[in-house]
Parts: structure tokens; C-alpha cells; sequence
């Protein structure tokens, strides 16, 4: 038993143990992760219908995606290796009935990640969705006579109806002073699109207060604004809009998805975003010492976004927002709304708290 206190024996079992732990701890562990698949359009709500329809979705994984395959009723419609993560399909031919899209994604160690969305085509119950109209409204904290007007247009849409189904947007201008801050707060977004609300009027004849409704020019009472929105919410919803957020510090990321209804008639459609708020404590001149529905700022821009949406199709968008230093955090408002540029009809409206 004298070779087992050999110095070179002891040498070489104590090579071997830093050897064997050495290698274990440089090995990758195995990847048990899958895939995660989030199927964005069509949703659930949706309705098969006769034409091409898109499947769009998401896929992400902790290393990379190998592959993804899109099955309709279990039968391959198409393998992707790479995004765009789209693909297309004819519903023409498919039976009255539920059918099931289905999205698997494969990393490459065999893990599979999958997302599905179950459809129906004809003999199902429609969906009824409600209008909300859009009430906009040019107004000013030194306007004498907008004082009152924003109060009873106020107290008038206080009740949960006119919560529930009307959408406002208060414009601040830049007459009769210039000197409102909420105005100079708010000019790059609000110049523009008063000056469009307006067109074909020459800015010598622009006043305040002034009301629109579902796009359409009404008048300086506040009575009028609400027995015109009345009348709006009652028309047929050209769009069902939907919308998500979540904040995270002083950021906010807006999901606005959109099933067209009556979109496919239109070709100058677009798509407005503007943060608003509440309870603003402000005065200028007036009677008000309070500002509700106060635009903030319009995302893209004044001019909106330029979409296509087809009849019995849902389009996604996203919107980041960014919380001023100057706005209130909890009294913000995201107010959507779909509008055709040329004849300023607005099709939908949507808002959410943020």
C-alpha cells in the first residue's frame, strides 16, 4: 500500500479532480425553454370570411427560433424560418362552421412553443358593437363664453351613459390671447388639427367655442354638442377599436387593435392617437378654474396614420408614450379614433385611462 502515499501518484488524482471540475463548470446547461408564440390577428372575436385573410403573430425564444410552422384545422399551411411572422390564407373554400388556426415554433433543442385562435364561419352570433362618438371641441382658458359652454358640456355629459359611449377632446387656441399655457403646451399638435376641423374656413372667421361631432361641424352651444352626440352614438359602428396599456416608470405602451366593419370602403382612412386630461387646475381669464378632457399631445403627429383595414379584418398598433414632467399621471386619457381624411367622417372611437 506504499504507492498509494507516491507523490506522484497524489499529483495525478488530484489532476484528474481539478480536470473533472473544471469541465462541469463550463458546460452549457441544457435548454428546456420553449419558444413563446402570441397570435395578434385574427383574434377570437373575429369571423371568417370569404377571401384572403392574414395570420400575423409573435415568436420569441431564449437562444433562437428554428422554425415555425402555421397549421389551419391541423393541415400545414406554411413553415417560416425567419420574420416577417405572417402568413396568409384563402378562407373562400372552408365549411360553415369552427375552425382552429394554430401556430407551432421550434427552437433547436426540440422545444415547441404554440399559440391558438378557434374561428367561425357563417351560423355564428354577430358580435354587436356599440358607437362611440367622438365629440371635439376648440376652446380657450380666456375665452369669455368658453367658460360656460366647457362647464355645461361638462355637468351635461357627467352621467355613465355619456361616459360610456362619448370620447372628448378639448383644443386649446391660440385666440383670443395667445397667452393660454395649456394652448402653448399643446400647439404643435393643435394648430394643425383645428386648422384641418375648420377647412375650408379662412383662420379670420375661426371661433371659439366650436364643436364637432363624429367629424362634422355643429355649433358654439354646448346643448347642441350633446343632442348632435346623441345622435351619433345611435349610427352604425364603421370599426370595433380595442385598447390595452401598460405602464412601466414614466412609460406607456398603447395596443390599439382594430376588426374593420365598414373600413373597406374607405381609401384615406386614418388613424388617430391623443393623450388628454383631466382636472387641470388652471385659469387664465374665464370662469374655469378646472380643465377636463385637455389635449396633451396626438401620436404620430396632428395628421395621424394612414391605414388600410378590410372588412372582417383586425389590425394592430403600438404607441409608446412618454409622461410629461408637466401632465398628471393619473389623470391621463388615450382617446383612438378612425377617421376618413377627405370627408372627416369618423368611423369608431375608443378611449381608456392610462
Amino acid at each position: 500500500m506504499k504507492f498509494l502515499r507516491s507523490p506522484i501518484f497524489a499529483l495525478l488524482l488530484a489532476a484528474l479532480a481539478f480536470q473533472a471540475c473544471d469541465t462541469s463548470a463550463v458546460n452549457d446547461p441544457q435548454d428546456i425553454e420553449a419558444p413563446e408564440v402570441n397570435i395578434q390577428t385574427p383574434l377570437p372575436s373575429d369571423s371568417l370570411t370569404i377571401g384572403l385573410m392574414d395570420i400575423t403573430f409573435t415568436v420569441t425564444d431564449n437562444h433562437r427560433v428554428q422554425k415555425v410552422e402555421v397549421l389551419l384545422d391541423g393541415v400545414v399551411l406554411e413553415t417560416l424560418t425567419a420574420e416577417p411572422w405572417k402568413s396568409t390564407f384563402d378562407a373562400s373554400p372552408l365549411a360553415e362552421g369552427s375552425h382552429e388556426i394554430k401556430v407551432l415554433a421550434y427552437d433547436p433543442a426540440g422545444n415547441i412553443g404554440q399559440d391558438r385562435v378557434t374561428l367561425r364561419k357563417g351560423g355564428g352570433q354577430i358580435e354587436e358593437v356599440k358607437r362611440m362618438t367622438l365629440v371635439e371641441i376648440v376652446t380657450s382658458a380666456n375665452c369669455a363664453p368658453c367658460g360656460p359652454a366647457n362647464e355645461a358640456y361638462h355637468s351635461g355629459t357627467a352621467s355613465p351613459h355619456y361616459q360610456e359611449r362619448i370620447a372628448t377632446i378639448k383644443y386649446h387656441v391660440w385666440w383670443p390671447r395667445p397667452t393660454d399655457a395649456l394652448w402653448h403646451h399643446s400647439s404643435e399638435w393643435s394648430r394643425p388639427r383645428v386648422e384641418y376641423m375648420f377647412h375650408p374656413i379662412p383662420a379670420a372667421q375661426f371661433g371659439a367655442p366650436n364643436g364637432w361631432v363624429g367629424g362634422q361641424k355643429i355649433s358654439n352651444k354646448a346643448a347642441d354638442w350633446i343632442s348632435s352626440a346623441d345622435v351619433d352614438m345611435e349610427l352604425p359602428a364603421g370599426a370595433k377599436i380595442d385598447l390595452e396599456s401598460t405602464r412601466e416608470g414614466n412609460s406607456i405602451s398603447l395596443t390599439i387593435r382594430i376588426r374593420g366593419l365598414r373600413t373597406g370602403e374607405y381609401n384615406d382612412l386614418r388613424l388617430h392617437t391623443a393623450v388628454t386630461e383631466n382636472e387641470i387646475e388652471y385659469n387664465d381669464g374665464n370662469s374655469e378654474d378646472i380643465h377636463y378632457e385637455v389635449m396633451r399631445r396626438m401620436y404620430p403627429d396632428a395628421q395621424g396614420e394612414a391605414v388600410s383595414i378590410a372588412n372582417g379584418q383586425t389590425a394592430v398598433f403600438q404607441r409608446s408614450i412618454t409622461i410629461d414632467g408637466e401632465w398628471n399621471a393619473e389623470k391621463l386619457v388615450a382617446v383612438v379614433f378612425l377617421q376618413s381624411n377627405g370627408s372627416k367622417e369618423v368611423l369608431q372611437a375608443a378611449k381608456k385611462a392610462l
